[in-house]
């Protein structure tokens, strides 16, 4: 069948309803059956330069139409991400953005509205909703539809663009802020990924305020953030593990501050410190599990609690410590966690933490607990002689601020000062345990890239959890 969308056959009969505000996505099932939606994913997979992967906006069961190498203009994308132009829902109702001639002649004909998003004055009036095909000739109208949308949105990309946005600073005591960059390229050995999440990392506080000076060059300017997730856009030189449209994750493993995740593009190694998002991960979880993921299991790794055995967790609260009391308590150790009454210790505790303690009262409240010491220690924040010494001797200590005990060795501690190791196989095992579901992503707050200043300032303030920023 052969469809005019310049003039398309009249609907008839009912079609789902709608508020105009939201959608009944629970309402639709009724209207498409099995066959002809798979019908519609297969088109819609068979597009060119198009992919399809788990929505972020919508039911999981809905699948986000992505483009390979995205980079037209921000109107011709939908939202979440600009690689993203509609996404189907289970019962084959179509969120699209199409051309704009063909959208009155849809509306008027009974095969769409408008999406209630496109009434925004932020968003393109292309966003349509494609009421779910019935049978094989409605089905025709809307394969006719998504390869226009397709078509469009696959035309305007380009390979890669010449700038980017990035939140960076030029000089040391400068303060971050949005600014456009020239896209960097991916030398012999690296990846040039498209970066859509990262998150806020204790490690940016420190190359912000200029304290990683002497430790790293400084290669102003230099841009902020050390996780990232996003799709592959371009490959260097001998690199054949990964492809163009990879969906990666992983930290930014350079030798100098440079580049970074708070960016639209970041160009990293290909062998080290990257890794495939597995299905299952969605890119806003994997942009904040690389570093502090990766951290906390060399720390708990590195104390190797058995279980029974009692494990102090110090900065329990952060990123690096929600992890950690998961590992641990994995390990079926007994964590003690600081955390202050009320919602830090609820959140500790619903990561696997047995008992909490106030920061202000780590000593005494833990010698209650543990009266002959506790059988390792991970010390991720706090006062580093008072943590060491609730260890018990020839008990195990590990440090992420490299806090180094003056009486190890008089005491028999095991002590281990941690620098994290963002291998590919820890990356996989960490994105493996995900998506098993024996590891939580606790992300806390969401903010776009032009908010992420405001995140680190929030971050400097206290966090439960991760702060994640969307690119």
């Amino acid at each position: 069948m052969i469809v005019n969308l310049e003039a398309p056959p009249r609907r008839t009969g009912t079609r789902p309803a709608t508020t105009g505000r939201e959608i009944p996505h629970d309402q639709l099932d009724q209207f498409s059956p099995p066959e002809i939606r798979a019908a519609l994913v297969a088109e819609a997979e068979a597009l060119p330069g198009v992919f399809t992967g788990p929505s972020q906006v919508s039911e999981p069961s809905s699948l986000a139409l992505r483009l390979h190498r995205p980079d037209g203009p921000w109107e011709a994308f939908l939202h979440p991400s600009r690689d993203e132009f509609g996404h189907i829902h289970r019962a084959g109702f179509l969120h699209l953005t199409v051309p704009l001639p063909l959208v009155p002649a849809l509306i008027e004909n009974g095969w769409a509205e408008r999406h209630p998003i496109s009434l925004r004055p932020e968003w393109p009036d292309t966003i349509v909703m494609l009421y779910a095909p019935r049978d094989q000739d409605e089905l025709a109208v809307a394969t006719a539809v998504l390869r226009a949308a397709g078509h469009r949105q696959f035309h305007q990309r380009r390979e890669v663009r010449s700038d980017m946005r990035a939140l960076a600073f030029d000089d040391f005591g400068a303060t971050p802020a949005l600014t456009e960059l020239a896209v960097p390229e991916a030398a012999a050995g690296e990846v040039l990924v498209q970066v859509t999440a990262s998150s806020v990392n204790g490690f940016d506080l420190g190359s912000v305020g200029g304290f990683l000076k002497g430790v790293y060059d400084y290669e102003f300017p230099v841009v902020v953030g050390k996780d990232f997730a996003g799709k592959v856009a371009a490959v260097g030189d001998g690199v054949t593990d990964l492809a163009v449209g990879d969906a990666v994750f992983g930290v930014v493993m350079r030798p100098t501050l440079g580049q970074g995740g708070f960016a639209e593009y970041v160009a990293v190694p290909a062998s080290y410190g990257v890794a495939r998002i597995p299905d299952g991960l969605d890119e806003i979880r994997a942009g904040a599990l690389g570093l502090a993921g990766t951290a906390a299991l060399n720390a708990v790794d590195a104390v190797a609690p058995a279980a029974g055995e009692t494990v102090l967790i110090s900065g329990a609260t952060g990123g690096v410590g929600a992890f950690a009391v998961q590992f641990a308590a994995a390990r079926g150790a007994t964590v003690i966690a600081t955390a202050e009454p009320g919602a830090e210790a609820a959140f500790v505790t619903a990561l696997g933490a047995d008992h909490t303690v106030g920061r202000d009262e780590v000593a005494a409240a833990v010698r209650e607990l543990a009266k002959d010491g506790v059988h390792a220690a991970v010390h991720l924040a706090g006062d580093g002689a008072t943590v060491s010494g609730l260890v018990a001797d020839g008990g195990r200590f590990a440090s992420t601020i490299h806090f180094a005990p003056d009486d190890a060795d008089a005491r028999g501690l095991k002590t281990t000062a941690i620098m994290s190791d963002p291998s590919p196989e820890t990356l996989a095992r960490l994105a493996g345990d995900v998506v098993a579901g024996r590891l939580r992503v606790p992300v806390a707050r969401r903010y776009a890239l032009a908010e992420a200043g405001q995140a680190i300032s929030d971050f400097m303030a206290g966090t439960l959890g991760k702060f994640a920023v969307t690119v």
